[in-house]
C-alpha cells in the first residue's frame, strides 16, 4: 500500500510539473509573441523604395552620372529598412543589384518626363530623348501625340489669327511667341485677337 501511494504521489508530481512546465512555456510563448508584433513592420518595401527624398536623391545622381552617390542613397535605404523592422530578405534585396536597377530605372523615367516637359513647352521635337532615356520606351507614342496635338494647337492659333488656312507666316510666328509666353508664365494671353 505504501508502493502504492508513492507511485500516485509520484505520477502526481509528475503532472503537478508538468502542468507547471505548461503554463511556464504558454508565458514565454505569449512573451516571445508580443515581442514579435511590436516588431511589426512600420514601413513597406515599396514605400521606401518610392520615397520621395531617395528618389530624388536618385534622380539627381543619375543627372549626375554620380554611381557612389547612388549606393549612398541604397544604403540609406537599407538603414531606412532595419529601422522600420523589415525582414532581413527585404533589407538585402535593397543592397542588392536588382534594387539598385530598380530606382536607376525610375530615375531615368522621371529625368525623361521632364526632359519632354521642358521640351513640349519650349516648342521642340523629341530630339535624342528616346535614345538617351530607352527606358521610357512605354512613353514614347504618348509623347509624340502629345506634340502632335500641340502642333496642331499652334496652327489652330495661327489660322484664327491670320483668319487664313493655311495660316501666314507671321501669324504662326505670333502663335508661337503667344505659346512660348505662356509656356513662360508671361502675362501675354493665349486668346485669339490680332496679330501685332
Amino acid at each position: 500500500m505504501v508502493k502504492a501511494l508513492l507511485i500516485i504521489a509520484a505520477v502526481f508530481m509528475c503532472i503537478v510539473f508538468a502542468v507547471a512546465g505548461w503554463f511556464v512555456y504558454l508565458a514565454e510563448d505569449t512573451n516571445q509573441r508580443d515581442q514579435a508584433s511590436a516588431q511589426v513592420p512600420v514601413i513597406t518595401l515599396m514605400e521606401i523604395l518610392h520615397a520621395s527624398d531617395l528618389q530624388a536623391g536618385v534622380k539627381e545622381a543619375v543627372r549626375n552620372g554620380d554611381e557612389e552617390a547612388i549606393n549612398t542613397w541604397m544604403e540609406q535605404a537599407q538603414v531606412v529598412a532595419e529601422a522600420g523592422y523589415l525582414a532581413q530578405t527585404h533589407i538585402e534585396y535593397l543592397g542588392s543589384q536588382q534594387a539598385h536597377d530598380y530606382v536607376v530605372f525610375n530615375a531615368k523615367r522621371q529625368l525623361f518626363n521632364e526632359a519632354f516637359e521642358a521640351r513640349y513647352y519650349a516648342l521642340k521635337d523629341m530630339g535624342n530623348l528616346k535614345e538617351e532615356y530607352p527606358e521610357a520606351y512605354d512613353l514614347f507614342d504618348r509623347t509624340e501625340a502629345l506634340l502632335e496635338k500641340r502642333d496642331a494647337i499652334i496652327i489652330q492659333m495661327a489660322s484664327a489669327l491670320s483668319g487664313t488656312t493655311p495660316p501666314s507666316e507671321a501669324a504662326l510666328n505670333e502663335a508661337k511667341q503667344r505659346w512660348l509666353a505662356r509656356a513662360k508664365g508671361d502675362s501675354l494671353s493665349l486668346s485669339i485677337d490680332q496679330p501685332k
